[in-house]
């Protein structure tokens, strides 16, 4: 392998915890509403119960083509959970602030590794946000060649010209362009596109490696 391309959301960095009812109530408050904790958790419930219910993941379809419709539809399924208009902000704020998204144990330290053996390194998310600020605050930006944001280009995943994107700005053939991801439709559709993949189990957690070092033997660095 002559680069490695990554996923970002469940990949790199977790997605389980993203909204947190400490950071919601913080929100909140800067918007002039009243949170405990317990309440902050009980508005995350009920908006992800929303959100990620097969009518949400409908209407979600599409979404990161730009940040517009991103911000559009997401906010809308949230007030449909039942929020008001400054809780709505509040919890949008918190989905992308970069604080809000943390790497998994191993991302730095196999990112670093990748890129002190000056092997090129990318992400490519389907992505409705700038997710470089999230890598920057942990170190890790110098590590990537490129970015590939679906927001940017108006491609998503599982659409192979998307892939074709990325391997070019790495500069490799895409046949010699290790692709990670975590989801078995849109990230293992890479190979459509010529890619090697390997696909991380669907379980995570913050706390526990994601498993990426398997990625420095599949490239030949360990």
């Amino acid at each position: 392998m002559e680069a490695v391309l990554f996923d970002f959301s469940g990949t790199l960095f977790d997605d389980t915890g993203v909204l947190d009812p400490p950071a919601l109530v913080a929100a909140a408050a800067r918007r002039g509403v009243d949170l405990d904790e317990a309440a902050a958790g009980e508005v995350i419930r009920q908006t992800l119960a929303h959100v990620d219910s097969p009518e949400g993941f409908a209407a979600r379809e599409g979404c990161d083509l730009s940040q517009e419709a991103h911000r559009t539809v997401w906010t809308t399924l949230i007030a449909e959970s039942g929020t008001g208009p400054e809780l709505t902000e509040a919890l949008y704020e918190c989905l992308t602030d970069p604080a809000a998204w943390q790497p998994y144990p191993d991302t730095v330290p196999v990112l670093e590794e990748l890129h002190s053996r000056e092997i090129p390194v990318g992400v490519l998310s389907n992505i409705g946000w700038d997710i470089r600020p999230a890598f920057d605050r942990v170190g890790a930006l110098d590590s990537l060649r490129t970015v590939v944001l679906s927001c940017e280009h108006g491609l998503a995943k599982p659409d192979p010209a998307l892939f074709a994107v990325a391997c070019a700005r790495l500069g490799a053939d895409p046949g010699r362009v290790l692709y990670v991801g975590d989801d078995p439709v849109k990230d293992g559709a890479a190979v459509r596109a010529g890619l090697p993949v390997y696909l991380l189990p669907s379980e995570r957690d913050a706390r526990t490696p994601r498993g990426l070092a398997a990625v420095l033997r599949l490239v030949g660095t360990a």
